[in-house]
């Protein structure tokens, strides 16, 4: 095993009250700290937790092209660990969902025979789960990220949960921090049409990101998706539009009939 480790950790959602224990820990004990963050008050806390942090916020700006932009982080990440450090990355959320530079990092990592660590975090999808009461097991919950849904057409069942992430940034391939969503959403709601009544209610939601204010559940019929106010932490939810139905053949099969 080589000199030097790669910690990962997420700070889910909501300012400190998400953050682990462990994760905590790792920040306080790492050599050098990289952190991807949105919330402000976590990047001060951050700051002011450990002398030796850097924001990977300055990427964006010297790659446009988010592709570009998180390989050249998984490049800062490793180069760092080179330098036989020990390193912790903290990302909001949960540090493996839409995740792609501190995953790659950690996966390289690994190969090359550093100690390598992922501690888990609350991310939006979970807080989704808590807030709207849903058990993503009954009927089934399918996840995708807004713009590959479409250009992959996805197959789904309207039957199960459906969560929509990034749906403020659809069919954007670099990071433009003022957007406009309307034509991206749009194209979402005339694809989804072909499934779902346009009078078909979903939900934008938005975990709170401080402690003593509510969570944002706004929900409003499909064909109202353009006209709404989508921000970049928006999670689209579509509930399902009937129970699915029973396969008698299969509970006889599985002694259940």
């Amino acid at each position: 095993m080589k000199n030097g480790s790669l910690t990962i950790a997420g700070c889910g959602i909501k300012f400190m009250s998400h953050l682990s224990i462990e994760a905590k820990a790792a920040i306080e004990q790492a050599d050098l700290l990289f952190y991807l963050v949105n919330e402000p008050a976590m990047c001060s806390w951050l700051r002011d937790c450990h002398p030796d942090s850097i924001s990977l916020e300055y990427i964006y700006e010297q790659h446009p092209l988010r592709k570009h932009a998180y390989q050249a982080m998984t490049t800062t990440i490793m180069q760092a660990l080179e330098e036989e450090q020990h390193i912790c990355v903290v990302l909001e959320g949960h540090p493996t969902v839409f995740a792609t530079p501190a995953l790659d990092a950690a996966i390289k990592a690994k190969k090359a025979g550093y100690s390598t660590r992922i501690l888990p975090g609350i991310s939006a999808e979970d807080y989704l789960f808590a807030e709207l009461h849903i058990d993503p097991g009954s009927p089934g919950c399918q996840s995708y990220e807004a713009t590959d849904f479409l250009v992959h057409k996805r197959i789904f069942d309207v039957r199960s949960h459906l969560v929509l992430w990034q749906v403020s940034v659809i069919g954007m391939l670099s990071y433009q921090p003022v957007h406009q969503h309307q034509k991206g959403t749009q194209i979402l709601v005339e694809y989804l049409s072909e499934y779902y009544d346009l009078e078909h209610n979903v939900i934008l939601f938005e975990g709170s990101q401080y402690p003593h204010i509510a969570s944002r559940i706004d929900t409003l019929p499909l064909k109202n998706l353009p006209q709404a106010n989508i921000s970049r932490i928006t999670t689209l939810y579509i509930p399902p539009v009937c129970q699915p139905m029973k396969d008698e053949t299969m509970l006889k099969k599985l002694g259940l009939l």
